[in-house]
């Protein structure tokens, strides 16, 4: 079995196990033992730490997969890249906190408000944003060394299980709520050394650099694709965490929490679409590359099909069966109803739009992924702060659906236009119409007055009604193939 075959297995495994430690840490423990105040807390430290590092870095951690095999050529055994990627970030930290220190006096302004308790630990940022950025550092270092697992354990699984300890020896008195952020904050430093202790182990561990290699042809290059590298992962990490950190500001970190549980469960619906976007990859990029357009339209069209059916399905079972969810969290909790319905129909949107990201950053037309990308983020930074003061978190929940749609329609139109390519059809709109008329009959029309009661009744008709004309008629050959594949293994 090949290197690929053996890491996409362990990938998967850890996913999933990731998955349920998420499940059990955002749903059963942090809303019963943390408060929603120091809930928020954690996720605006976190998401402001995530921006911060993409500063910091200088868009080094994407450099390594870039430029390793050419440091690797030019001297098989002391080329010394790691050194480069150790002592360049240290000066892009030391201006990020230069500058974060500097800012206290308005960030204190901005915070005191609404969530006093960040501005206790606001400075607690810093030593998160090290860890993190070193975290993405020696990862991308260790999957140029072809370990893909190693990074996937500890921040999936190990930082998870960290947490779940912290919550329990906090819950049981043995620690004070300033012990348990500081300790939370610093739990994130086992990832780096982790990664760090994984390539020590493959002797790869070398910080004495070639400077035989350096050349000013590849500092150009390297800092140009760094440039380019550092604005489109910021882009990125903005849009996901930018809501959180303007929330905390203009609504209070309470309300963040709220939001930020209700977002995680809308994002479940969305699994599906990683494991697919990982097989259509290779294939957009060897079809691409062939100018094979025929093939990257079925791709396309079939990326669509294969994600929203999937992502329908979750979303339907999360929809109508949201009130047990919410039972089995504090009542506080179930404000957050309606934003898991808008944020999982901007996640429908993006699954339903198939694999538009992928077809651009694989063509000549790469650089449209990148002024997409700042559309994005203008979008989701404007509406979220025109927002979020009228209707506070459904504000910034229909911020984030605004902003996806709209990078979403302007990737399908540039397609459109320019590759004559579109990822819908007759079929697409079936399922679409077929998913939301089972949704409405499960939840509006059908109802025993028993949340037990209705919990198995709605999920069993809702998969009979959505699923079953799909599964007879054939609509998806590729799932249907799927599930016969597993009903005969199951057999045997």
């Amino acid at each position: 079995m090949g290197i690929i075959v053996r890491q996409s297995i362990s990938n998967t495994i850890i996913s999933y196990i990731g998955i349920t430690l998420g499940f059990v840490l955002t749903i059963l423990l942090y809303p019963h033992i943390l408060t929603p105040e120091e809930y928020g807390l954690t996720r605006v430290l976190i998401s402001a730490a995530y921006i911060s590092s993409q500063f910091a870095h200088f868009g080094l951690h994407n450099v390594v997969i870039r430029y390793y095999p050419f440091f690797k050529n030019a001297n098989p055994d002391q080329h010394g890249f790691l050194f480069w990627l150790m002592s360049i970030p240290i000066i892009g930290f030391l201006l990020f906190t230069a500058v974060y220190l500097l800012a206290g006096d308005l960030i204190i302004n901005v915070y005191a408000g609404r969530s006093p308790l960040f501005v206790e630990y606001y400075l607690w940022v810093i030593p998160l944003t090290l860890f993190i950025l070193y975290y993405d550092i020696l990862n991308n270092y260790l999957r140029s060394l072809r370990d893909s697992t190693t990074g996937s354990i500890a921040n999936e699984v190990i930082q998870r299980i960290l947490a779940i300890g912290l919550l329990g020896i906090y819950f049981f008195g043995f620690i004070s709520i300033v012990q348990f952020i500081t300790l939370f904050v610093f739990s994130y430093i086992s990832q780096p050394l982790i990664i760090g202790y994984q390539i020590w182990k493959k002797r790869e561990f070398k910080l004495i650099p070639d400077l035989s290699i350096i050349r000013t042809s590849l500092v150009k290059g390297v800092a140009k694709y760094s440039v380019y590298s550092m604005l489109g992962g910021f882009t990125t990490v903005i849009v996901w965490n930018v809501d959180v950190i303007m929330l905390g500001s203009m609504a209070g970190l309470d309300q963040t929490a709220v939001y930020a549980i209700a977002f995680y469960v809308a994002s479940i619906i969305t699994i599906p679409q990683r494991s697919i976007e990982k097989i259509a990859g290779p294939l957009l990029a060897a079809f691409i590359k062939n100018k094979e357009w025929t093939e990257v339209d079925s791709i396309y069209k079939k990326t669509s099909l294969n994600q929203v059916i999937p992502g329908l399905l979750f979303f339907g079972l999360i929809w109508i069966n949201l009130e047990l969810l919410f039972l089995i969290m504090p009542e506080f909790y179930a404000a957050g109803k309606w934003v898991v319905f808008i944020v999982g129909i901007g996640k429908l949107i993006v699954m339903v739009s198939g694999a538009n990201g992928l077809i651009l950053i694989n063509s000549k037309h790469y650089k449209i992924s990148f002024y997409t990308n700042i559309l994005l983020v203008l979008v989701t930074v404007v509406a979220n702060y025109l927002l979020i003061p009228v209707y506070g978190i459904e504000g910034a929940a229909i911020a984030t659906a605004l902003a996806l749609f709209t990078h979403n329609v302007v990737k399908w139109f540039y397609l459109l236009i320019r590759q004559n390519l579109q990822p819908f059809s007759l079929v697409t709109l079936f399922v679409v119409a077929s998913g939301a008329i089972s949704i409405y009959i499960c939840y509006a029309i059908i109802d025993t007055g028993n949340v037990w009661v209705n919990v198995p009744l709605k999920s069993v008709l809702f998969v009979l009604f959505f699923m079953g004309p799909i599964f007879y008629l054939n609509i998806s050959p590729d799932l249907n193939n799927l599930l016969k594949s597993f009903y005969h293994k199951w057999k045997k």
